[in-house]
């Protein structure tokens, strides 16, 4: 199992280290569309726990940066918990990232392989086997990318009234919109020019990357990529600042240039029209019945939502509607369950329990 932990992350922060070292007690793996490899999910907990959890993060992260917040969600809380990544993310001793599928995933993949890596969550709890007539509960946790292909899972399982139909949601740093169903939004500010512009060049530069890497060589995208850093430095148009410095971008190449591949896929779907695959990436449409929980990190140049996400959701907690609710995490960037690890987690460990 530790042969998957392969990004070599040890920052002290907050009160807590983040370690590489931190054992599962399972490995287990499910099937992705394409490619051979699979995914895994990495086991925390009781089996007899009455509520399971999966957690995913996105880029450029695999199962380790989540594993310390996993661990302790087992142990505090009533929960199994399964740690995942991305499709193509990991990279195992018999399952190399050079071995995952080279054009990367779509997003409907993606979606599918969160379907798959609950399914094989669920099938080790052994709640409703031992309680007959109660129903096990299901929670999804998502940072990044994850949040994509996770609240598309989301709301597809809600409309297949799924068993695995998540009960509650938590989103880390990253709030795609309301449903596109709601109804009576509240008013909220636009990004601005310079906002849209910094959030923009990154992904384009990173599509590029990948595009380079996949189609044309390694020389071009190493050029591409670090020369979208240099200016994104010199300019001071980056969306993430000093804080986040230690976490992101800290694969080496070219592995960081194959999980550039979201940034390609959103690219080629724009361009081509097909912005109708994210349809389904958006809160549920029924906060009540599936409740939200969003944590963002204050310290950045852009957020990774736009104003309308957060004003739903402290509409929903101020007027009692639900128990959805955003959190601005002070002090902390992109990677705000690892900076403030005490702070997330509560939030987090009170949401469950409500």
């Amino acid at each position: 199992a530790n042969a998957i932990i392969s990004t070599g992350r040890h920052q002290q922060v907050d009160t807590m280290v983040v370690q590489t070292s931190i054992p599962p007690r399972k490995v287990l793996t499910y099937p992705i569309t394409a490619d051979d490899n699979g995914g895994a999910v990495f086991i925390y907990g009781d089996p007899k726990a009455s509520r399971i959890a999966i957690l995913s993060a996105g880029f450029a992260d695999d199962q380790s940066i989540f594993l310390p917040f996993a661990a302790r969600l087992a142990e505090e809380t009533d929960t199994l918990v399964g740690v995942t990544c991305l499709p193509g993310y990991d990279d195992r001793d018999d399952k190399s990232w050079t071995r995952h599928k080279k054009d990367g995933y779509t997003f409907d993949e993606q979606e599918r392989a969160f379907r798959e890596a609950v399914k094989a969550l669920r099938s080790e709890s052994e709640y409703e086997k031992n309680n007959s007539g109660k129903k096990l509960e299901v929670v999804g946790i998502f940072h990044d990318w994850g949040v994509v292909g996770g609240l598309m899972w989301c709301n597809r399982a809600i409309e297949d009234d799924s068993e695995n139909a998540p009960d509650k949601i938590v989103l880390f740093d990253v709030c795609t919109g309301p449903h596109r169903n709601m109804k009576d939004l509240p008013f909220a500010r636009k990004n601005t020019p310079s906002e849209e512009f910094v959030t923009v060049f990154y992904r384009i530069v990173f599509a590029i990357t990948f595009l380079c890497y996949r189609f044309v060589g390694t020389g071009l995208a190493y050029a591409v990529h670090f020369l979208g850093l240099g200016v994104m430095s010199s300019f001071k148009i980056g969306p993430l600042l000093e804080i986040d410095r230690d976490y992101e971008l800290c694969i080496p190449c070219p592995r960081l240039f194959y999980m550039m591949y979201p940034y390609y896929k959103l690219l080629q779907s724009l361009l081509t029209g097909n912005a109708k695959v994210f349809k389904d990436a958006s809160m549920p449409m029924d906060l009540k019945k599936t409740p939200c929980l969003y944590l963002y990190g204050t310290e950045k140049r852009v957020q990774f939502h736009e104003d309308i996400c957060v004003k739903v959701l402290e509409r929903e907690e101020k007027e009692g509607r639900s128990l959805s609710k955003a959190v601005a995490v002070e002090d902390a960037g992109h990677w705000l369950y690892v900076q403030k690890f005490d702070v997330c987690f509560n939030e987090v460990k009170t949401f469950l329990h409500k």
